[in-house]
């Protein structure tokens, strides 16, 4: 069994804090929460990630999943956790984290939410996007998650009765630290220099059995843990054409991407969020015209975009007009369609690498795909990870990225990275 448990909110956020793992040469393998049972885990598996695929529920609901696989995995005999939160604080966090402590019997809980090597930074308890602070960003403005403020504490004392404290990078080398601060400890953190005190602050404690962050603390997590590391057994993934792009997220930044791809000429289209969430959308004429269309690019061009939006402005009127579905319901049949819409363009042409854009596309896209594994390996950019995905339909090349992550070039930089690698 692992010695590791990283419980995520959402795909994405597993798989690029999975993959600070395996890169590290730490077997490492991502489940979904109607996984838990465990029984698709690797048998040599160190680091297991799950995603509670909780960032869009009630708070009560989000408790009671990370509770659940916090107390199953200590059961098992796991000693240590990372509960991996979203860089932009998304979801659920006082819940999760609090449920983390009371799963585990954690008294004090480090918390560090930033990710300087992607722009997220944290100053006076506050968290900043790009020297930007976060209720300020284009996050602000998620359809699911608005950010409505950019001070941590008040964010977790939303849904978590327990204290929270706001440090410096300093405080923490105070040996009795842990022991007097009861509670949720975030940590300021502007740079990478500052993770590597946080990092030797906490090893030097005793007992630390669970710490809280974003993708950007998980490389330091092994030497804190004690778990051994192998970088000489890392493997590398065969990138190759076609490759197929999906992207599902409404976040100003992977709609740059996108746009910025096109305009270099990768051919795209748009699906229409209307005919995504139409129960005969899958069996009309226009779908089958799409996958066909898909399918002849693919083999001919070599790369492909799909795209279920141009704007988050696109998805928002249908939120407003389809009063008696809620956004996560709209969400999940755009997915469901996506997902299937995949499916049935991998059955005509051997795709060579997947790349997807929003978790929740990505798992929507998992699931219709009849995903078995998930093994992440190494980073094309940071927070931008490969993965080795198994399933019926396709076994190859998966690359993820958080709505967020990346400048505008990004994508292109990615297809680059894959047509050098052939």
């Amino acid at each position: 069994m692992a010695n590791l448990l990283v419980i995520a909110d959402d795909f994405t956020g597993a798989l690029d804090t999975g993959v600070q793992f395996s890169q590290k040469g730490i077997p490492t393998q991502v489940l979904i929460y109607k996984d838990k049972g465990w029984s698709k885990a690797e048998s040599n598996v160190q680091a297991l990630v799950v995603d509670t695929q909780s960032r869009h529920l009630d708070a009560e609901e989000a408790y009671r999943r990370v509770f659940d696989v916090c107390t199953q995995a200590k059961e098992m005999g796991v000693r240590y956790f990372y509960k991996k939160t979203d860089s932009t604080l998304r979801g659920n966090i006082g819940a999760e984290l609090s449920a983390l402590m009371d799963a585990c019997n954690i008294k004090s809980l480090p918390f560090i939410p930033a990710y300087p090597e992607a722009g997220r930074t944290t100053k006076d308890g506050y968290q900043f996007v790009d020297g930007v602070p976060l209720d300020k960003t284009v996050f602000a403005h998620d359809p699911l998650n608005p950010i409505e403020d950019a001070y941590i504490p008040n964010i977790i004392r939303k849904q978590s009765q327990k204290t929270v404290y706001s440090i410096g990078v300093s405080d923490i080398e105070n040996a009795s630290l842990l022991n007097d601060n009861q509670g949720i400890i975030v940590v300021d953190t502007v740079d990478e220099e500052d993770m590597v005190q946080i990092s030797q602050s906490l090893i030097k404690q005793q007992g630390i059995t669970g710490v809280a962050g974003c993708a950007g603390f998980a490389p330091y997590i092994p030497q804190l843990f004690s778990i051994k590391t192998d970088t000489q057994s890392r493997k590398k993934h065969l990138l190759k054409k076609p490759i197929l792009v999906v992207c599902g997220s409404v976040n100003a930044m992977s709609l740059s991407q996108a746009k910025y791809a096109e305009k270099m000429g990768i051919k795209s289209r748009i699906l229409s969020p209307n005919d995504l969430i139409d129960s005969s959308y899958l069996d009309s004429l226009d779908y089958q015209d799409q996958v066909e269309t898909a399918q002849k690019t693919l083999i001919e061009d070599g790369c492909y975009i799909l795209k279920t939006a141009d704007d988050k402005d696109d998805i928002i009127p249908i939120m407003d007009e389809t009063k008696e579905c809620t956004g996560e319901d709209i969400y999940k049949a755009i997915t469901t369609s996506v997902g299937s819409m995949v499916r049935d363009i991998m059955k005509g042409v051997e795709v060579g690498t997947l790349i997807i854009f929003g978790g929740d596309t990505a798992l929507g896209i998992m699931q219709q795909l009849n995903s078995t594994a998930i093994l992440p390996q190494h980073e094309v950019l940071p927070g931008i990870p490969i993965s080795i995905m198994e399933s019926d339909i396709y076994s190859g090349a998966l690359i993820t990225k958080a709505g967020g992550f990346g400048k505008e070039a990004t994508l292109m930089e990615i297809i680059k990275y894959i047509e050098e690698g052939i």
